[in-house]
């Protein structure tokens, strides 16, 4: 029972109780007006209390029919849900197969391409080598002939190195006389006639 409709009886009952100890007798005018005025109370709590039951009745059916719908759109929004996840797995499978599509068409058309500057860099690097091995065996040709030069001019000097020591030999040890450098050459084994 609700507390207002306990209060409207507990007034109703305390007027009465109030109007007997001031000496209000109830058969007399004020008397029967407390009663009037009581019972106007009663019939109020009785009216609230109707009311309420009235009130939990349709908030009952009112949440019953929260509830089926609450169940009718849990379904509803399971067979989206459903309906949601066969659309995008549909359009997964969609875009891979795109993808994959995609990507046979770029090999077909990329590939080509890529083996032909494969061919060029293949043959620039072959160009390269070869420029590499005429360049080396030009630098072996060029240290062969420098060696000759330099062997060649050291076997000169090797040949050669007795007279041009007995020349140093001669400018060491010069002999002036009358305005003119002689040189002794008995120490070279020559006698003098």
């Amino acid at each position: 029972m609700n507390a207002a409709v306990v209060g409207l009886r507990t007034a109703a009952e305390g007027l009465i109780a109030a109007g007997r100890v001031e000496g209000i007798e109830p058969e007399g005018p004020l008397g029967q007006w407390l009663e009037a005025q009581a019972e106007a109370l009663r019939a109020l709590a009785e009216i609230l209390g109707g009311q309420e039951l009235r009130f939990e009745e349709l908030m009952h059916n009112v949440s019953a029919a929260a509830r089926a719908e609450l169940g009718k759109l849990a379904a509803a929004t399971e067979l989206g849900n459903n309906v949601v996840r066969r659309q995008a797995r549909t359009a997964q499978i969609s875009l891979q197969v795109e993808k994959e599509n995609l990507t046979a068409m770029m090999v077909r058309e990329t590939l080509p391409l890529f083996v032909e500057r494969l061919k060029e860099a293949l043959i620039i690097r072959e160009r390269r080598w070869n420029d590499d091995v005429k360049r080396r065996r030009l630098a072996t040709a060029g240290l062969v002939v420098l060696g000759l030069v330099f062997g060649g001019y050291g076997v000169h000097v090797w040949q050669s190195w007795n007279a041009t020591s007995a020349f140093d030999w001669c400018w060491a040890h010069a002999l002036p006389s009358s305005g003119r450098v002689y040189c002794d050459m008995t120490g070279f084994g020559i006698a003098a006639q």
